[in-house]
């Protein structure tokens, strides 16, 4: 008889409805015995009780996956991560532990970097800071004096600096779009080559000269122990006081007090963020009420074309994983060594 595989689900997103997943069993997994469950669970009690039987979980930012929980879960096979970010799941322990971990690495590149994009021309543009003042009726005031209007100065973006932290996927499809718009662009990432960054057409730099002569940054690099607090009251003040910041990788690489700080000081023209640490902001947070910060929920990812292909991508991947074929990305390539997985 075929083996019994057990999934169990907590991505919000997806868990309430699994005909999605039994559909694609049906089509790329016909005759495979599996059970699908969704849960609600977020802490490690309440993951352990639904997860017990569980030979793979599937989760996405909210739900850290530590050393402790995997020893609680001695039966857990695969972890299969909705998204990009690995920065909740502990990848040493898993690999040390046997367990594989799989995820989407080309989710949402498209999308983030048209995020990102679009928060770079509305900051210089002041896209935002216009609708408000004709919402309150300035124009009708101000008749044609648009400079009257405008909080910041509007600098050609054809002569602007863009500064971009992090040149993996994200990074480089941002670097395109950018020079459709005439941008100069300087890239920091210290795991690439400089040979490597000059071979794209732009300019490596360090991270204090990015900070120095950038117009805009934005940020594109993962959250280790290395770039949490990238974004600082250093860096900060090395700054233009005619820069922007944009941040649509994750939260704590950014130091909100100090970004606050420097916004209300005029050290920064303004900033764009798309994540925040915490998510979301409390309602009291100063960076509601700042003119010069635009905030979106943490969405920068969305599309209806980018949910479904990390549903299902991610999902064909965990099935690959305890089928004992290989799947396209083995995050803790290590355990490779501990887990015999058949090429694809």
């Amino acid at each position: 008889m075929a083996d019994h595989y057990e999934i169990v689900m907590t991505a919000n997103r997806y868990r309430e409805s699994l005909e999605h997943e039994r559909a694609l069993l049906d089509a790329r997994f016909p005759g495979v015995d599996v059970t699908v469950r969704g849960t609600s669970a977020r802490s490690d009690d309440d993951i352990v009780r639904e997860g017990a039987t569980a030979d793979a979980i599937m989760l996405s930012t909210l739900e850290p996956v530590s050393a402790t929980l995997l020893d609680r879960l001695p039966r857990l096979r695969v972890v299969g991560r909705y998204g990009v970010g690995l920065d909740n799941v502990d990848l040493d322990a898993a690999t040390e532990r046997g367990v594989v971990v799989t995820h989407y690495p080309a989710y949402c590149t498209d999308e983030v970097a048209d995020h990102a994009l679009s928060m770079i021309l509305a900051l210089n543009r002041q896209i935002v800071t216009l609708d408000k003042s004709l919402r309150r009726g300035q124009w009708l005031v101000h008749r044609s004096a648009t400079r009257t209007l405008l909080a910041q100065p509007v600098p050609a973006l054809r002569e602007s600096t863009l500064g971009i932290i992090g040149f993996g996927r994200i990074g480089r499809a941002v670097a395109s779009r950018a020079r459709a718009f005439g941008l100069s662009l300087l890239v920091h990432d210290p795991h690439l080559e400089l040979d490597a960054v000059r071979a794209e057409g732009v300019e490596p730099v360090g991270l204090e000269d990015l900070f120095t002569r950038s117009d805009l940054v934005t940020v594109h690099c993962p959250l280790t122990s290395d770039t949490r607090g990238l974004v600082n009251a250093a860096s900060l003040a090395r700054m233009k006081p005619t820069a922007y910041v944009v941040n649509t990788a994750r939260g704590p690489i950014v130091d909100l007090p100090a970004l606050v700080e420097a916004l209300e000081a005029g050290t920064i023209a303004g900033a764009a963020l798309d994540v925040t640490y915490p998510e979301p902001l409390p309602s009291d947070s100063p960076l509601y009420s700042l003119p010069n910060v635009i905030l979106t929920p943490h969405s920068a990812y969305y599309s209806e074309r980018s949910t479904q292909v990390v549903r299902d991508e991610t999902f064909a991947s965990v099935m690959m994983a305890l089928m004992g074929r290989r799947p396209p990305v083995v995050a803790n390539p290590g355990v490779l060594g501990r887990v015999a997985l058949a090429s694809p």
